[in-house]
């Protein structure tokens, strides 16, 4: 029979601890995310296996979650400081909201690009309680998971951030036969890196780890030209067509000459050319200027301008007219 003493305790302790241990756990291979609900959609790569040579910070939080809530600032922060030198960040709304729902809040709490998903990820699981989240170092496995709230990882994210060497590669390493091919990768002239890298697996004397490095090379600069294709056709069909021709715009310049620029380029000809992205692209813009100008004035004056602009005429079924309803609802809020 327990003692008094003893049950008291043992109450405690069950309170205290976790019912189960988060997954996955320090040391552990990072598992990728499966095909998650994103409400605000990656830009890149979203693949664990392809970021290794990178950090990964994945987060579960809840819109209900108040500690959560405060955090986003701070994560979009994380976002700004290193998303330029390696960083990527993904966030799990874990409460079961619905994805209007979780735009409304995230629009009045700062956050601006960092990918966010409805419900959460395949291979994660928190241990109870959110706010939680994982890092990823560039090995591909865990290096720290817990509350973010703390300033641990952001110590963490310094450290680790400060081992990458090649971001966007998904590599730390490589031969210096292909240091050429890198270097361009690297300045973002993709049809350079291209050329440096098939000039490697011309070379009769090129090594076999060499070559090697030059295929993975190859297939990088193809895989980001059908991965930025597919974004901007996405794009396309959400009928941001404003983001769509800026993907189209960049993969006609940087992949000129190519079958990816032609792409590009006959896509974004035919944008240009259809009357219904030409409205779309106009209320885009106008909108942008808009919330611009609103910026830091009362709730009840952003409301109206909103709800004016969402029932313009001019904007009737547009994308942006959706938006701006949005978000007088939430000034109204």
């Amino acid at each position: 029979m327990l003692s008094r003493s003893f049950v008291p305790a043992l109450a405690a302790a069950l309170l205290a601890s976790p019912v189960w241990a988060a997954s996955p756990q320090v040391g552990q291979e990072a598992p990728d995310f499966g095909n998650p609900n994103w409400v605000v959609a990656p830009k890149g790569e979203t693949s664990i296996r392809a970021l290794r040579g990178e950090v990964v910070f994945v987060e579960f939080w809840g819109v209900k979650c108040p500690p959560c809530v405060a955090l986003i600032p701070h994560v979009q922060k994380l976002k700004d400081q290193y998303g330029d030198r390696g960083l990527h960040i993904f966030a799990f709304e874990a409460q079961g909201h619905t994805p209007d729902q979780i735009k409304q809040l995230l629009a009045s709490k700062g956050h601006k690009d960092y990918p966010v998903a409805a419900g959460g990820a395949q291979g994660y699981q928190t241990n109870g309680g959110i706010p939680h989240a994982w890092l990823i170092g560039v090995d591909g496995k865990v290096i720290w998971e817990g509350n973010p709230g703390g300033g641990t990882v952001d110590r963490l994210i310094e450290q680790e951030i400060a081992k990458v060497r090649f971001p966007g590669l998904g590599r730390s390493d490589f031969d210096k036969a292909v240091t050429k091919a890198v270097q361009k990768y690297m300045a973002k002239d993709l049809v350079g890196a291209r050329k440096e890298a098939q000039k490697v697996l011309d070379n009769a004397r090129s090594t076999d780890e060499a070559k090697a490095d030059a295929t993975y090379l190859m297939e990088r600069v193809a895989e980001l030209g059908r991965k930025q294709l597919e974004l901007a056709q996405q794009n396309e069909t959400d009928r941001d067509f404003l983001a769509a021709m800026e993907i189209y715009a960049y993969l006609a310049k940087a992949f000129k000459g190519e079958e990816e620029a032609q792409q590009a380029g006959a896509r974004l000809d035919a944008l240009k050319k259809d009357d219904t992205a030409k409205r779309e692209i106009d209320a885009a813009k106008k909108l942008a200027a808009l919330m611009g100008q609103l910026k830091g004035r009362p709730a009840a004056e952003r409301r109206a301008h909103l709800e004016r602009f969402a029932a313009d005429e001019k904007n009737a079924g547009t994308r942006a007219a959706e938006q701006a309803g949005r978000e007088a609802a939430q000034a109204g809020a």
